[in-house]
């Protein structure tokens, strides 16, 4: 009989211990989980380094959501993003369907229908670009268009400085050359251009 009362005892007693290290893990994981959001809408953000103004991002809703160790701002309704020189003129600017910004990598990846226009008139257009404000460098491993005045080339892959100046397709597959007068008009890059 002992032995039974205190079998019944020992398994009481691990249950008990068990159900109390299950709610703790339960509250931890609540409490890790909890996630605050803000919204707002017609935001402008500036970017800058030094004391220059490198960037000025537009979006007309972001969310910016902070979690225990991470946080993030998302544009889901899109994004446009006017990039300057040195001397704060504009050299380029982007846009497209979906971003998100990682503040504390200092790193913004923007996705769907992304297109890049710089000042000599040079179009790339990609689904996915990674702009590491860190470095000023634009990256991706996806397929690249770029079209300027008379060649579209093709590949996978690119490197960029953020003016969207300097560049290298990684993996070239197609060189197309077309006279100058059969390629679509380059729009011009224009101040604000980016606003909604």
């Amino acid at each position: 009989m002992i032995k039974s009362v205190s079998w019944v005892m020992l398994v009481f007693a691990v249950v008990a211990c068990s159900d109390l290290d299950t709610s703790a893990y339960r509250r931890k994981r609540t409490q890790d989980s909890i996630a605050t959001r803000e919204y707002a809408e017609k935001v402008t953000i500036e970017y800058t380094d030094s004391g220059y103004l490198r960037a000025r991002v537009f979006s007309p809703v972001l969310v910016a959501v902070k979690q225990s160790g991470s946080q993030f701002i998302e544009m889901n309704k899109g994004l446009k993003v006017d990039f300057y020189d040195p001397d704060g003129s504009i050299a380029s600017y982007m846009t497209a369907e979906y971003g998100i910004s990682y503040p504390d990598k200092k790193e913004i990846i923007v996705r769907r229908n992304v297109e890049i226009l710089n000042v000599k008139g040079e179009v790339l257009n990609t689904e996915e670009l990674r702009w590491d404000q860190r470095t000023g460098k634009i990256i991706t491993d996806r397929f690249v268009k770029i079209t300027t005045k008379d060649q579209i080339i093709t590949g996978q892959g690119l490197i960029s400085d953020q003016s969207f100046t300097d560049w290298e397709i990684l993996e070239v597959s197609a060189t197309l050359n077309v006279p100058h007068d059969q390629i679509p008009r380059p729009r011009s890059v224009v101040p604000g251009r980016g606003r909604y």
